[in-house]
């Protein structure tokens, strides 16, 4: 057989593909690198490709008692997982409100959901801020939590998700006499599972990832996540200094990005698996 020739076309694909594939992990290879260098050699120019004298002075500084970082870790867990759970459970309960139930005002109520994805998060921080002060829920994780579990992003994905759904599964049930609740915990939860696979991983993601909100809302040093626990290594103003100093500051990035990236490599298939069938019914 003879070889299989390629064409200019895929080749130019190929080339395109694989620079933007490039550019991409650049910033993360940097980050990675130069948490292996000391504060002087990731300023110096040019800079190092490769770490000449690679150390691990950098994660020894941030595991060694500094920081509580190994609190901050857990902090993150903490809120991520528990701000996961609660949006999967409420953006599914108003996805199958809007798809499924009729009541008035619905289309409004829909719209004025696709217009709160529209504003910048930054115009609801200081009416949001002040909410949560004055519930007492300042410096503590349910107020860290509770503000972002509804998010409009998730209750328009549910509704796309479920809208498709076939009616007469729930008439069926209602006809047997099952109640709203055994109808959504025993036939729209195991339907939506793509879906929520999908929504979790994001969901996950975006609070692991949240700095703006966490920054403000928590306050004590313990009670701090990873973001803003790595904020504060930038600059060390836990000790009293004003040097950014890189290293810590990548080191901390490293931390703080390594568990989220093995759970999206790890949940990869179920995520592209929710968006697409989410695709194809919609």
């Amino acid at each position: 057989m003879g070889k299989q020739k390629i064409s200019p076309g895929f080749a130019v694909r190929l080339t395109v593909v694989s620079v933007m594939g490039i550019l991409v992990l650049l910033p993360l290879y940097w980050m990675v690198t130069g948490s292996f260098k000391v504060m002087k050699a990731t300023m110096i120019v040019p800079p190092e490709i490769f770490p000449k004298n690679p150390t691990l002075e950098n994660y020894a500084f941030i595991f060694g008692g500094h920081f509580p970082a190994f609190r901050w870790l857990f902090n993150s867990a903490l809120v991520s997982v528990s701000a996961t759970f609660l949006a999967l459970l409420i953006c599914t309960m108003l996805g199958y409100a809007f798809a499924k139930k009729q009541f008035y005002g619905k289309n409004v109520l829909f719209v004025l959901v696709l217009v709160t994805m529209m504003l910048p998060r930054q115009s609801v921080l200081i009416p949001l801020f002040q909410m949560v002060k004055h519930l007492g829920l300042l410096n503590t994780f349910v107020g860290a939590i509770v503000p972002i579990i509804v998010w409009p992003y998730g209750v328009f994905m549910m509704r796309q998700f479920i809208a498709p759904l076939p009616n007469e599964l729930i008439e069926s049930a209602t006809i047997d006499g099952a109640s709203e609740l055994r109808i959504f915990r025993q036939i729209i939860l195991p339907l939506s599972a793509p879906a929520l696979s999908a929504l979790g991983v994001i969901m996950f993601m975006n609070s692991w990832n949240d700095f703006m909100w966490q920054s403000v809302v928590l306050r004590e040093v313990e009670s701090w996540t990873i973001n803003v626990g790595v904020a504060t290594l930038a600059k060390n103003t836990i000790g009293g200094s004003n040097t950014i100093n890189y290293g810590y500051a990548m080191a901390g990035g490293v931390v703080g990005a390594l568990p989220v990236t093995l759970i999206f490599f790890a949940l990869q298939k179920y995520f592209v698996k929710g968006l697409t069938m989410g695709a194809v019914k919609g």
